[in-house]
């Protein structure tokens, strides 16, 4: 397979990256910044992991880059949060969330898309989402109203591919809460938009030990479970790991809501 990452410079995009690239795919592996790219080719040396690694910003023109490629697999992954009362927050932190993860997400998606149906080529688009986009905790509104935008629209596409005939499958990537660092940085971000006090505190220290107990540390098993769909002919529609997160949610949310 020959396919491309966005959000590859840590976490899942990374070792979903390292995993294919092990197994003999054709890799590009993209972050958003110049030092991003220095930092992720130095790690993939040490690594001793051949892929190629290119700076795609989805907020600028470097989305265009990916006419020049020629795919059959996309994992479109970036994706950015921010923390705190929807209520709260001031347009431009809804802005940037919405922009980068449904609506430039979404034109990414689009153009991969087109090439595929141009050079009929049977290919597969993994879009990730997040279990926030069933389940709205409080204070994380924004990041998972974007997530379930996008869902929203990727089971919409799923279907209207089949109606059109083209040989393109879809597979939205559900994951829970793990230990990447991700939940942190969006969970701080809540005082850059929030008048400091006790309650705003008190909602950060609860968001933490709940994520605390949540979070799974076993990224590797995610990665290896997205990337046994890649190579299957036929991907599931939807991949939701770990189950039990959303097991836990659901009770959660049956005694709480």
């Amino acid at each position: 397979m020959r396919v491309l990452i966005t959000g590859a410079s840590s976490g899942i995009g990374y070792e979903v990256g390292k995993l294919l690239a092990n197994r003999g795919h054709l890799v590009y592996m993209t972050c958003r910044t110049e030092k991003e790219v220095s930092y992720l080719q130095e790690k993939l040396r040490v690594e001793g992991i051949s892929a190629i690694c290119f700076k795609l910003d989805l907020l600028s023109s470097d989305i265009d880059l990916v006419d020049s490629l020629d795919i059959d697999c996309l994992f479109n992954h970036a994706g950015i949060g921010v923390g705190g009362s929807v209520l709260l927050l001031d347009e431009d932190a809804l802005r940037d969330v919405y922009e980068v993860n449904f609506f430039r997400s979404f034109l990414l998606l689009k153009k991969v898309y087109q090439h595929m149906v141009e050079k009929h080529i049977h290919g597969k688009i993994f879009v990730t989402s997040s279990l926030l986009s069933l389940f709205p905790l409080p204070f994380l509104g924004v990041y998972g109203s974007s997530k379930a935008a996008i869902s929203h629209l990727v089971k919409t596409l799923t279907w209207e591919s089949r109606v059109l005939g083209n040989h393109i499958s879809f597979c939205l990537v559900e994951p829970g809460a793990y230990a990447t660092g991700f939940n942190q940085l969006m969970m701080d971000t809540s005082f850059r938009y929030e008048e400091v006090s006790s309650f705003t505190i008190s909602i950060y220290q609860m968001q933490r030990k709940l994520f605390s107990l949540l979070e799974s540390k076993n990224i590797s098993y995610l990665a290896q479970r997205i990337v046994r769909e890649m190579e299957q002919k036929k991907a599931k529609k939807i991949l939701r790991v770990p189950k039990i997160q959303g097991l836990l949610l659901k009770i959660y949310f049956l005694f709480f809501e």
